[in-house]
């Protein structure tokens, strides 16, 4: 088994999910990914993924299962040693650990692969270390991949990634600013997640589906007052009807233009026209 956040399930979790699996058909164990639904409360930072999208991206890396722990105050109040004996051991029978060279658990994360390997004898566990992976001699990590996105560095990040970065969820009502000026839009929740730049982005987008190419906007709408928070806003053009509660999938492809303040709604509605033309530039 192994153990971590997995946030973004970028090159360097590709790696060593990877090992993993050649470390389990070697001991003709099971493959376990041990993770977490939530990060300790002074990891504020936002993620990369959502739970649903980690979950299903580690799955697709052929691991025979996904556990995910309920990250409760009694969970992050075990020793490291504690909650090697009941819980990787007790609780899931692990008799292999593969651990990133960063690994880190236990109360105030004070457990790494160090304690691992000193209880090893007593637990009866065998326990290897996976490598940093490098890109360009940059190491690959959540803290890398998350630095990109927020930066715009689309193309780094896909690399880092191993896939272009998208943003998936349910479809939710907005104010309906886009509708009145002719270009209804999607509305998709950003809450607790990363995201690029602000601004208008050539992107493609998956429909339960219906594929097709967007419109994607990334914002506060200061044309029509601040928003409290930077929303995600999506056209899809030739797609109209009741939207709401379905699922999309949109990926930026192009950045188009930062996002301004216009001075009326008819000049925004001009502004939203143009990029429109430039989704097949």
């Amino acid at each position: 088994m192994t153990l971590g956040f997995f946030d973004g399930v970028h090159l360097g979790h590709a790696a060593l999910l990877a090992h993993l699996k050649k470390l389990s058909k070697e001991k003709g164990l099971p493959s376990i990914v041990l993770t977490f639904d939530a990060r300790p409360v002074f990891r504020s930072e936002a993620l990369l993924t959502g739970i649903e999208e980690r979950i299903a991206l580690i799955k697709a890396q052929g691991v025979d299962e996904v556990v995910l722990e309920p990250f409760t105050e009694e969970l992050a109040a075990l020793s490291p040693e504690t909650f090697l004996r009941e819980v990787v051991c007790a609780r899931l029978n692990a008799r292999a650990v593969l651990a990133g060279y960063d690994c880190r658990f236990g109360k105030d994360r004070a457990g790494n692969i160090g304690t691992i390997r000193s209880m090893a004898g007593e637990l009866g566990l065998v326990c290897e270390e996976e490598e940093p992976f490098r890109l360009d001699g940059r190491i690959v990590s959540s803290t890398l991949c998350r630095e990109l996105l927020i930066k715009g560095d689309l193309e780094e990040l896909s690399r880092a990634l191993g896939r272009k970065w998208s943003l998936k969820g349910e479809i939710r009502p907005g104010r309906g600013v886009g509708r009145e000026l002719g270009f209804p839009t999607a509305n998709l929740s950003l809450e607790g997640l990363a995201s690029p730049p602000c601004g208008a982005y050539a992107a493609s987008c998956d429909l339960e589906g219906r594929k097709g190419k967007a419109l994607l906007y990334f914002g506060t709408r200061p044309t029509f007052g601040d928003s409290p928070e930077k929303v995600a806003e999506v056209f899809l053009p030739g797609c109209s009807g009741d939207l709401y509660g379905r699922k999309l999938v949109v990926t930026p492809e192009r950045f188009l233009g930062p996002e301004k303040r216009y001075a009326d709604a008819g000049e925004l509605k001009a502004a939203i026209a143009s990029f429109l033309k430039l989704l097949d530039a």
